[in-house]
């Protein structure tokens, strides 16, 4: 019987073949998302060539415009402004929140290496992880 030699895994090992495959990965990513975008324009194109698209089109962009005159008119008013003041402000305070929970559920998952936690209610609830690669540093 032949025995065979396998490379033994090392952190070193599997981190460079993890950054082999997400050195693919990206690249496979920027060609696909070039070939999205070729679709796309194609897509437009042919739309744009089509006489009932282009008239529905032009129809819209009437509507979108009486529909900004009105928006204009609606914003003088006191109550949409408090309204849309008082939206606003909750919408900063979710961001917020949502960022500091973020925070606490990566602490929790680095204490614990758990991807459950159990909330107020009794409900189990999974910690979802998400990364992604940012644009190139200068």
């Amino acid at each position: 019987m032949e025995e065979t030699t396998a490379t033994p895994k090392t952190p070193e090992n599997e981190t460079g073949a993890t950054l082999e495959s997400i050195h693919r990965l990206m690249q496979d990513a920027a060609e696909t998302r070039e070939k999205v975008g070729a679709l796309r324009d194609q897509l437009k194109d042919v739309m744009e060539q089509n006489d009932e698209y282009r008239a529905i089109a032009d129809e819209i962009k009437e509507l979108t415009k009486k529909r900004a005159e009105a928006k204009r008119a609606l914003q003088e008013d006191k109550d949409y402004q408090a309204t849309a003041a008082d939206l606003d402000d909750y919408r900063l305070k979710l961001r917020d929140v949502q960022d500091i929970l973020s925070q606490h559920l990566v602490l929790y998952y680095n204490q614990t290496q758990q991807t459950k936690i159990v909330d107020q209610g009794g409900e189990t609830r999974s910690v979802i992880l998400s990364a992604k690669v940012g644009k190139a540093e200068a």
